[in-house]
């Protein structure tokens, strides 16, 4: 947010040569802590034991997608997300053209925070450069494309509402952000501070320095999900915790406020540990209505196919609930003639929903709503 003629009397500046806290209060920091790693250590088993688990984690990430992009103004839904990565699949030259800007942006965000996982995984050290390299991608097309994708802020931002005119944060200025973004990437890979802890203080961290012009909200929810993996909280890099912020935004930004205000680093990891914990019992129970679904919909599909390929159709739609028919053609995995037979008994018995008919060479688009609808939020 840049600023105009804006009311800063309520606003709360940068906290210099604050960071990190020199003490917090381990005594109110105890019981959190420990709820917190015992419902994230069921996630990461509960997710761990699934057979072929990233049937069930994608429709998480894309969920996770557009909640934090509702957070930050963008308005999209689960099967707009899943429709622009179908036309992606098919092969479509001119991607963006049709779509809502906010489609766009909810996309850009579960392509990068998927970048950065995949990174990381390879190798990657959680550092600066993945940092800029996700939000280079973030914020490659649309809106996000003119805010100078990939590169600090020049100039100074600020934290507020816009249409009241009124400014709540000033973040740390651009001349002294090299160094600050230095001190936190250097935090968060070498300070003995317990993850969970640690994890809490970079993400407030990482939110007042602000050092993007655009796309720092969502990137700061991406460094969560990274660090869990990284310190080793998580065997995977597949946590999604938008869903507690959006519900509880409010507290979430007069906590984060009050770090710098009032110097309460306590108050503020006790609150992201409260949503560690019932994030992930969320969590918990999403993926086991996917898995439900799954398991009562291989019988249905059983029933209506009446065919030796039911599970491949089974799996094909859940990865991918919004889709061209002809990749279902060439990528399921069954032969192209029963494929096509398959994919029309499936809509004739209402378990496909047409979006666009076939027209010419364009293969017919459809969606698979038993899935969409347990995702939408």
């Amino acid at each position: 947010m840049a600023i105009k003629a804006y009311d800063l009397a309520d606003a709360v500046s940068y906290h210099e040569g604050a960071f990190s806290p020199k003490s917090l209060d381990y005594e109110r920091l105890l019981g959190p802590l420990e709820e917190a790693a015992a419902s994230l250590a069921r996630y990461d088993a509960k997710i761990s034991g699934m057979v072929n688990g990233e049937l069930f984690l994608a429709p998480l990430r894309r969920q996770d997608a557009v909640t934090s992009s509702r957070m930050e103004g963008t308005i999209s839904t689960i099967e707009d997300l899943y429709r622009l990565e179908a036309e992606e699949d098919s092969g479509s030259t001119d991607l963006y053209r049709d779509a809502r800007h906010d489609d766009i942006e909810t996309y850009l965000y579960s392509r990068a925070l998927r970048s950065a996982q995949v990174a990381l995984a390879e190798g990657m050290p959680l550092g600066e450069h993945l940092i800029r390299s996700a939000h280079q991608q973030l914020l490659s097309a649309g809106r996000g494309a003119r805010k100078r994708p990939g590169s600090y802020k020049i100039e100074q931002n600020y934290i507020g509402d816009e249409r009241r005119g009124k400014i709540y944060y000033v973040p740390i200025a651009p001349e002294q952000l090299e160094p600050a973004m230095a001190a936190l990437v250097q935090f968060i890979n070498t300070s003995e501070t317990r993850p969970l802890i640690r994890t809490a203080l970079a993400h407030v961290e990482f939110e007042a320095l602000h050092p993007f012009e655009d796309g720092n909200g969502r990137i700061g929810r991406m460094l969560i999900t990274l660090m869990l993996w990284r310190l080793g909280v998580l065997s995977q890099p597949n946590f999604f915790v938008s869903g507690y912020f959006e519900t509880h935004k409010d507290e979430y930004v007069e906590r984060m406020r009050a770090v710098s205000a009032e110097g309460d680093w306590t108050g503020w990891v006790i609150f992201f540990l409260q949503a560690m914990h019932e994030q992930a019992t969320v969590n918990i129970q999403t993926a086991d209505a996917i898995f439900k679904l799954h398991s009562g919909m291989r019988e249905r599909f059983r029933e209506v196919l009446n065919s030796q390929f039911h599970d491949q159709a089974l799996d094909f739609v859940f990865a991918s609930p919004v889709f061209r028919n002809d990749r279902f053609v060439e990528r399921s995995g069954i032969p192209a003639t029963t494929a096509r037979l398959l994919s029309r008994r499936l809509v004739d018995a209402g378990l496909l929903r047409t979006l666009q008919p076939a027209a010419g060479r364009r293969a017919a688009l459809y969606a698979f709503d038993p899935l969409l609808d347990l995702l939408r939020v």
